[in-house]
């Protein structure tokens, strides 16, 4: 038995917009409208809703960008999948973290180069930026076919220690090639985590629209001998990808 539709109250102080943007995350969070499943038409929110098509669109553009749907040209619009969650307490790498949600982790390798770094990334690294070069990686990760993200990573790494990118693309995933082949190993970071938009550039990489919302993260790694060895930036994006945490205050006497 179908739940009966509930309507959008021309009377309340809520705006229609916001009121239809309600119920359709409502009826995407409640499974009625199962991921890759096309929603109805404009034309059909707009009767189903006794509301006007500048309503229906301004919801349905609220729902692309918060990432409960997205449309496909020609073909109408759809609900988004589940966001993927990383525990912001897990040092995991991308790709352990995809295959630890059973999905196929991928790579698509854009700039393999050794540089000067900047006075940035030599404070990250704690290198001299005038006589030291790193090893700059630029990648789209992948889940899938599915573009989840861009990372642009610089490598000080012990002792001058390299890898080809032939080699980064065999084993996929940076962290196991430097675990298993140089007997690098991640042990801690500091991350920053700030919401951002898309400028032009990242936006055709990701493959949104220019000023989407990313998940844009700064991290410093720390390898066994207790020296950072790569700062990346990494974007994600924000339809797709979230962080979360677990937190505990501290017991205060007396209580």
């Amino acid at each position: 038995m179908e739940k009966p539709v509930k309507r959008v109250d021309p009377y309340d102080v809520v705006p229609k917009y916001h009121q239809l943007f309600e119920l359709i995350r409502q009826k995407i969070e409640e499974g009625d409208w199962q991921p890759y499943q096309p929603i109805p038409s404009e034309r059909d929110l707009v009767d189903l809703y006794n509301v006007s098509r500048v309503t229906v669109r301004q919801a349905l553009e609220n729902l692309a960008i918060q990432g409960y749907v997205f449309r496909e040209h020609g073909k109408g619009t759809f609900v988004s999948p589940p966001k993927l969650q990383q525990n912001i307490q897990m040092l995991n790498s991308f790709s352990e973290d995809m295959q630890g949600r059973g999905l196929a982790p991928g790579q698509k390798i854009l700039k393999f180069e050794v540089i000067a770094p900047s006075a940035k990334i030599a404070e990250r690294l704690e290198i001299e930026p005038d006589n030291e070069q790193v090893i700059f990686i630029e990648r789209l990760r992948l889940a899938g076919s599915e573009v989840m993200g861009l990372q642009r990573c610089y490598l000080n790494l012990p002792n001058r220690l390299q890898f080809t990118q032939a080699e980064l693309e065999k084993a996929s995933s940076l962290y196991r090639l430097l675990e298993e082949k140089l007997n690098v190993f991640p042990l801690e970071a500091d991350e920053e985590l700030e919401a951002a938009v898309a400028d032009a550039q990242d936006a055709k990489l990701l493959g949104v629209p220019l000023g989407s919302p990313i998940l844009s993260i700064e991290r410093t790694v720390w390898s066994q001998y207790r020296r950072p060895f790569e700062f990346v930036h990494m974007i994600f994006r924000g339809d797709r990808y979230r962080y979360f945490w677990h937190t505990t205050r501290a017991m205060r006497r007396g209580f």
